[in-house]
C-alpha cells in the first residue's frame, strides 16, 4: 500500500530525525511523555502524531503525552494495544483505531473510533506539504551547523544507581542509551517490542527491563524478549499497571514483573518479582 506524500513511518520516536520534513508522523511508540518528547517532535517539523495507548497503564502513563502535544501545538492520537501493534508503525497506519485524543486533534475532526487512515485523511489538507529537495538540503544545512556550533547533543538522561551493591542504569527510553552502555543493567520506561530489543541489542546491554504496554495485539508489547535471549541478553517486563511506562525509576521502585525471557527464568527471576527483587539475581 503506497504512502501519501507528507506522511512518515517510524517504528520508533527515536529514530526521527532533525531533517524531517514531513508534517504527519505516525509512530510505533507509546504515547507516554514528560514533556521531552513532545519537545523533540516539534522540533522535527511535526504537526500531527500517530502513537501507541500502550494499555494505557498505570497513572495513564501510555496516554501522558497528550497534553505535552497539545502545549506544543501538535494534534496527537492514540490508537488502542489491541487495534495495533506497539513498536510498529505499518500496523499502526493499516491498523490503527483511535482510543485518544488531544483537544487540537479533537477540533480537527479526529474521532474516537477513527482509524489511522480517516484521521489522517481529515487533517492532511491542512499542511502545505513539500518533499522539495531544497527544503530538506536546508535543513540538513541548518542541523550541520547547530552541530558546529554546540558539538555532540546533550547526554540523555540517565541515572546510575545501586541496588543491594548491584550498578543498574535507569533511564525513561531505552533510545536514551548510547555506547557506553555495553554490558549494563537497564531498567526503563520503553515497552518491551521489537523496536525497542534493536536498541537493547545495538548497545549491547547485559540485561534489560521493560513496561509491558499491556501487552496488546499480538503480545506486541513484549515480542523482543525471545530474540534478546537468544542474543544473550537477559530480559523481563513489568505490568504496565505497576509502574508507569516512560519512567525507569517508577520500573525500578513499583515494577511487577509479567514475562521473562529463558535467560531470565534460567537465573530463577519469576512472574510477580518486582524488579529488585530480580537483580538480585543477575549480579
Amino acid at each position: 500500500m503506497e504512502l501519501p506524500e507528507g506522511i512518515v513511518l517510524l517504528d520508533s520516536l527515536g529514530d526521527l530525525q532533525a531533517d524531517n520534513i514531513s508534517p504527519i508522523l505516525v509512530c510505533g511508540s507509546h504515547c507516554g511523555d514528560d514533556g521531552t518528547l513532545a519537545l523533540k517532535v516539534k522540533n522535527c517539523h511535526v504537526k500531527a502524531v500517530f502513537l501507541n495507548n500502550a494499555g494505557i497503564g498505570k497513572n495513564q502513563a501510555g496516554i501522558s503525552g497528550l497534553h505535552h502535544y497539545q502545549a506544543e501545538g501538535i494534534m496527537a492520537c492514540a490508537v488502542d494495544h489491541y487495534s495495533a501493534e506497539i513498536g510498529v508503525a505499518r500496523d499502526t497506519w493499516e491498523c490503527g483505531i483511535i482510543s485518544h485524543t488531544n483537544l487540537n486533534a479533537e477540533e480537527a475532526g479526529i474521532k474516537m473510533g477513527d482509524t489511522v487512515m480517516e484521521a489522517v485523511a481529515k487533517i492532511i489538507h491542512l499542511f502545505n506539504i513539500s518533499s522539495s529537495a531544497q527544503i530538506r538540503m536546508d535543513l540538513v544545512s541548518l542541523v550541520d551547523e547547530k552541530k558546529d556550533v554546540h558539538g555532540k547533543a546533550d547526554p540523555k538522561k540517565q541515572v546510575q544507581t545501586l541496588v543491594d551493591g548491584v550498578s543498574i542504569t535507569v533511564t525513561d527510553s531505552i533510545t536514551f542509551l548510547n555506547e557506553n552502555n555495553a554490558g549494563d543493567i537497564v531498567v526503563c520506561g520503553s515497552h518491551g517490542g521489537v523496536s525497542a530489543g534493536h536498541y537493547a541489542q545495538k548497545h549491547r546491554v547485559k540485561a534489560v527491563f521493560f513496561n509491558d504496554a499491556g501487552i496488546g495485539k499480538n503480545g506486541a508489547g513484549i515480542k523482543s524478549l525471545e530474540s534478546l535471549s537468544k542474543a544473550g541478553i537477559l530480559a523481563c517486563t513489568v505490568d504496565c499497571m505497576s509502574a508507569e511506562i516512560f519512567n525507569g525509576q517508577d520500573i525500578l521502585d513499583s515494577g511487577i514483573i509479567t514475562v521473562c525471557n529463558q535467560l531470565a527464568e534460567s537465573r530463577n527471576i519469576k512472574m510477580a518479582m518486582t524488579v529488585k527483587e530480580a537483580i538480585k539475581y543477575i549480579a
